[in-house]
């Protein structure tokens, strides 16, 4: 199988064409998503074959066949071999060989055949780590096509790469993460890496517990160096992020907490302790929440659509005890002021001040004075009430207008594609 004069180190292009080196992918899983590593794992199988034009099945009368033991010649110069081997063996080759036709089989092979003959260098550019799965053996075969000098690796592997997150959008963000494929040493001119067309990727519709993806892409490309062009494929894998979680743990309880702050608007200005600490514990609750719903993200400079959700919150929330603040303040100002009024200062006949308090004077009120108390302390609670009464509006109204604004704007961005990103 393996000429006289077979070099492993040299690639099997010829003089007009590089060898093509054909990748095939099927997903089978996405095992896991780190967003605070910016990680992601596939499992797959990963098939990829190349033709190796010098490999051949022996003959039953090989030393008729000039690839197989190629005449002293044939290497001397290097392009009549290539046009040997590859071209039209019925006007190349004596007619004698053509009684012996090459068969056409699937030999399977040794995996550690690999070591004897060239094989492509690729290596996963953006990976962190790959693995083989091994049951009761290494889950791989080596196949060789004796018919056209085909050979096929085939391998399932689990996969580690680094995706670089954009949370601009979390937690409604369409995150676009890629498979690069690249030769370590080969330039283009001598090697080149293609996605199988006729063996084109199928996948049913992957769902992840927070992502799903509905489909990836495929693109063959040239990585540019200062050494040359260095052939390239990649896999694009568009992964939308399931609303539902959020949904469930982020947006329903925040609502009801800025609703929960809202009753200290029905509860009277001198029940301080009861408003004081419906305030203080939706601050600390909303700040609970916003901390639990980020503490899986890492550390960016930028404000994602969740930061603007949670800042409104809690901004609403703080309000809500601030107009606690200003309705006791104008009930304390009122309180003292209706109490001055009702202490009367009376001189002694010693030239003392005496002080006749509240409920001395009641006693002998006639029907204006009392009127006129009664008037006293109706114009010291419509201040406060009505504070409260605007309150009770302006808060929900306009919450709920950002609640409706914020959803229409995101939905109206995923719905367009300002989400997306192009691929790095």
């Amino acid at each position: 199988m393996i000429p006289q004069y077979y070099d492993k180190y040299t690639s099997p292009a010829t003089d007009t064409m590089p060898a093509i080196v054909y990748f095939d992918m099927k997903l089978l899983d996405i095992s896991s998503i780190n967003e605070n590593d910016m990680t992601f794992s596939v499992e797959s199988f990963v098939t990829y074959r190349w033709k190796d034009w010098r490999l051949r099945w022996p003959l039953e009368r090989p030393e008729l066949d000039p690839c197989w033991n190629p005449a002293p010649q044939n290497l001397s110069n290097p392009l009549r071999f290539s046009q040997v081997c590859t071209g039209n063996y019925t006007a190349t080759i004596p007619q004698c060989v053509l009684k012996y036709p090459p068969p056409s089989k699937r030999i399977i092979l040794p995996v550690k055949f690999l070591e004897n003959i060239w094989q492509p260098d690729a290596f996963f550019k953006n990976g962190i780590r790959s693995s083989i799965h091994k049951d009761w053996v290494d889950n791989e075969y080596l196949a060789f096509y004796t018919n056209d000098g085909h050979i096929s690796l085939f391998s399932r592997m689990s996969i580690t790469l680094m995706c670089h997150f954009d949370f601009h959008h979390y937690p409604h963000d369409e995150q676009k993460c890629e498979m690069l494929i690249q030769s370590l040493s080969y330039k283009s001119e001598m090697v080149q890496f293609e996605w199988c067309e006729d063996w084109a990727p199928a996948t049913s519709r992957l769902d992840h517990d927070i992502f799903s993806l509905p489909h990836f892409t495929l693109a063959t490309y040239e990585h540019q160096t200062c050494n040359g062009d260095i052939p390239c494929v990649k896999a694009v894998f568009v992964l939308v992020r399931h609303p539902d979680f959020h949904i469930l743990h982020t947006y329903v309880p925040t609502v009801l907490i800025v609703i929960l702050s809202w009753m200290s608007f029905w509860i009277a200005p001198d029940s301080t302790p009861a408003r004081v600490t419906l305030g203080v514990t939706s601050i600390l609750t909303m700040a609970t929440q916003y901390s639990q719903s980020t503490k899986n993200l890492p550390p960016v400079s930028y404000i994602k659509s969740l930061d603007i959700w949670m800042i409104t919150c809690m901004v609403y929330v703080f309000a809500a005890l601030l107009e606690f603040s200003i309705v006791y303040h104008v009930h304390y100002r009122r309180s003292l002021t209706g109490v001055r009024g009702l202490i009367t200062p009376t001189s002694t006949t010693n030239g003392a001040t005496q002080v006749t308090h509240v409920n001395q004077i009641t006693q002998g009120l006639a029907g204006p004075r009392l009127q006129r108390l009664r008037d006293s302390w109706v114009e010291f609670w419509r201040g406060e009430t009505a504070i409260d009464e605007a309150s009770r509006i302006l808060f929900p109204l306009t919450y709920f207008s950002f609640v409706i604004g914020y959803f229409v704007l995101l939905t109206g961005s995923q719905q367009k594609g300002f989400l997306s990103r192009p691929p790095t």
